[in-house]
């Protein structure tokens, strides 16, 4: 088993690509998207609802090395916190083949 760190992020759908880019910046080998993720927090209920993706969210899923994370954790806090996002860091074990 090796052990990485699980990042979880949502930004509005709109900072999405930025976010990406970002992350395409610094050669992160992989990472899942999931849109119009709909929910709740200090911004109110973003239902997905409407006539554009203002009001839905993204989540960006990335393993990592804890070594990649921190060089990208300045950055990443930034883009959250002009974006009004979040991002949770947590312990991942990958099971290997």
């Amino acid at each position: 088993m090796d052990f990485l760190k699980r990042v979880e992020i949502v930004v509005p759908h709109p900072k999405t690509e930025k976010m990406i880019a970002l992350l395409e910046k610094a050669k992160v080998e992989g990472y899942t998207v999931i849109e119009k993720v709909r929910g709740k927090g200090n911004r109110g209920t973003q239902d997905g609802l409407g006539l554009t993706d203002a009001f839905t969210n993204s989540l960006i899923i990335w393993y990592g090395s804890a070594s990649e994370f921190d060089q990208l954790q300045e950055s990443i806090r930034q883009m959250v916190l002009e974006s009004g996002g979040i991002c949770a860091v947590s312990d991942a074990a990958w099971v290997k083949k």
